[in-house]
């Protein structure tokens, strides 16, 4: 198991993550999702994993993650997290998906300016000046943010537009120069 770089425990009942970092350091993928897991612990050990997924479980917090300095992709969709935070340490991640949280604002992603793809979509946050938050994203090109109470405003689409200057699709449809 040493050369395993892939792991999928998904769907599993799972409500604690232990042991992980022992037996797989070279873990590269790891999906833990649709289980009933509360915190995330016990990541420290893999520092190559570049793809980690939690997607629907009770997460309320995002913690235990600067040790994942290689981590590219990380989806924490469908959880209970209502605040963006602790990710200042993931300076490598290019996609983050945080749709269908309680989050009720953009905030404390400034040291993540390689994202490319965000997914806010299904949260709570109400303030469009909140979109300020992303200026410093050259690469984002992807962005979800619809069905939040924001979204309802009529500058909605132009703000964003104006304010993620390389912006591809907004809500997935395409942005039109």
């Amino acid at each position: 198991m040493i050369n395993l770089d892939d792991l999928d425990f998904g769907s599993n009942r799972i409500k604690l993550v232990e042991n992980v970092d022992l037996l797989w350091e070279n873990l590269k993928a790891f999906s833990i999702a649709k289980n009933s897991i509360r915190t995330i612990s016990g990541l420290d050990n893999l520092v190559n994993l570049t793809f980690l997924t939690f997607q629907a479980n009770r997460l309320t917090k995002i913690e235990n993650l600067s040790a994942l300095i290689n981590l590219k992709e990380l989806y924490l969709s469908q959880n209970f997290i209502e605040k963006i935070e602790n990710l200042e340490a993931l300076v490598n991640l290019e996609i983050l998906d945080l749709a269908y949280n309680r989050i009720n604002k953009i905030e404390n992603l400034e040291k993540n300016h390689k994202l490319v793809d965000l997914w806010l979509n299904n949260n709570l946050i109400e303030s469009l000046k909140d979109i300020e938050h992303l200026t410093h994203m050259p690469l984002l090109n992807t962005i979800y943010l619809c069905r939040n109470p924001f979204a309802s405003d009529p500058l909605y689409r132009k703000r964003i537009v104006e304010t993620c200057k390389n912006l591809e699709y907004l809500d997935a449809n395409l942005v039109k120069p």
